[in-house]
């Protein structure tokens, strides 16, 4: 795995912490010692050996590097690290040793760790996603009739209200993280199913078991196994790149308002905040640049995961194997992505005359729809199409070039159309989830 200052820019700090070793170790262990105080519950191995494999089950006990390298030569990390734990609970009891991992298989500890990793990521995830939406929703709200230039291919448009630009971030941002909430939660089962998916080693108590095992790991118990179906894991990907698209939009957006020949919008600043190295003046939306570099690599992350799906019969060769670090990266990514916008969304700040300033450089020509329709309900489209071609081509203001209709162009409430309606709709609709 890459170290801290090369993946800085693609992790939150507590999504990598999730991923990292101490984490993995400390999740791959609790299912052993879990498993095993299950076992022992269940009557399969003498419950005097649990606590002893439990006790054993420190992760400050093992070195994440040899486990890594052991781990190439069996491509997978279970193997190596039982062993190591074998050993360790030898220490303690040659005969406890025995009953390490038992009725366990390979993927039983690491699917569960990576579900627990997830569950560990997560929820701080989804709560500043919660905060962001909300943010946006207050900042769409207070500029709900703010007139704005809509562009459309890059270049100016008729007007809209700033409020409805705003209020569409948050409702897609809160679309995408409503379905990554339902993907998370359905993400959170037990995987054990033992060598192929019978649980025959552990006989008739093989329920009590595996209830046991999902009850104190805190997950919930599926109705079988869930070695080669990925849809699970598929559907979290998808949704997690979901929402770094969304907030994309917004950073997307956010970062072209920000350009200094349009100025319509600022980052908020702070100590080292948007600075360049060699040049003192700039400010530069490093919130969105975050976002955006998070945006290009989680869909192909995703993509990964999705292509690996097709897995042979009861465990897979190679697909099983790419999801796990690739899952990492794209949870990791998707942290970078909320934790930069839970700063920006905030403290945006919001030119409104800066607004205005760059709908009056267009000298009127964007109310040459509204135009064109004013006349139109006088003389039909074609004359009066004809007619604002014409005053167009003759440059300067727009309106004194068509000689009339300048009190209903200048009213801005018919300026901005439905457009503060349907910032009221969204928020509407934003509360009702």
């Amino acid at each position: 795995m890459a170290g801290r200052l090369v993946t800085a820019l693609g992790s939150s700090a507590l999504a990598a912490e999730a991923f990292s070793d101490a984490a993995t170790l400390r999740h791959m262990l609790r299912f052993e010692a879990v498993l095993a105080r299950a076992a022992a519950a269940a009557g399969l191995i003498p419950a005097k050996f649990a606590p002893i494999i439990a006790k054993a089950c420190d992760p400050a006990l093992y070195d994440p590097a040899s486990l890594a390298e052991a781990a190439r030569r069996t491509a997978t990390l279970t193997v190596p690290l039982v062993k190591a734990l074998t050993a360790e609970v030898a220490k303690r009891d040659a005969e406890a040793a025995a009953y390490v991992h038992w009725g366990a298989t390979s993927q039983d500890v690491l699917d569960t760790a990576m579900v627990l990793q997830v569950g560990e990521a997560m929820p701080p995830i989804l709560q500043d996603l919660d905060g962001i939406v909300a943010a946006f929703a207050a900042l769409a709200k207070k500029h709900r009739a703010t007139p704005t230039l809509g562009r459309t291919l890059l270049q100016p448009a008729t007007p809209l209200a700033l409020g409805q630009k705003i209020a569409g971030w948050a409702s897609d941002i809160d679309r995408a993280t409503r379905r990554l909430r339902a993907s998370f939660t359905e993400s959170q089962v037990v995987q054990f199913g033992g060598a192929s998916g019978s649980l025959s080693a552990l006989g008739p108590r093989a329920g009590q078991v595996m209830t046991t095992l999902a009850k104190h790991l805190g997950l919930a118990l599926p109705p079988a196994p869930w070695f080669a179906q990925r849809v699970r894991v598929a559907a979290l990907a998808q949704d997690a790149a979901l929402v770094v698209g969304a907030l994309g939009k917004a950073a997307r957006d956010i970062s072209l308002m920000m350009q200094v020949e349009v100025g319509e919008a600022s980052e908020p600043s702070g100590p080292g905040r948007g600075g360049s190295s060699t040049m003192p003046h700039k400010r530069n939306p490093v919130g969105a640049a975050l976002i955006l570099a998070a945006a290009q690599r989680a869909p192909m992350l995703a993509a990964t995961i999705v292509s690996a799906m097709p897995q042979e019969h009861e465990r897979a060769l190679g697909g099983w194997q790419a999801e796990w670090p690739t899952l990492a990266a794209l949870i990791e990514a998707l942290g970078s992505a909320v934790q930069a916008m839970a700063e920006v969304a905030p403290g945006l700040a919001i030119d409104a005359d800066a607004m205005q300033a760059n709908m009056d450089a267009t000298d009127g020509a964007v109310l040459a729809e509204r135009a064109t329709f004013l006349l139109a309900e006088k003389m039909g489209k074609q004359k009066a199409g004809a007619l604002i071609e014409k005053a167009l081509s003759k440059g300067g203001s727009f309106i004194a070039a068509l000689g009339q209709l300048e009190s209903e162009l200048s009213d801005e409430a018919a300026l901005l159309g439905y457009s503060p309606d349907f910032v009221d709709r969204l928020l509407a609709d934003l509360k009702r989830k």
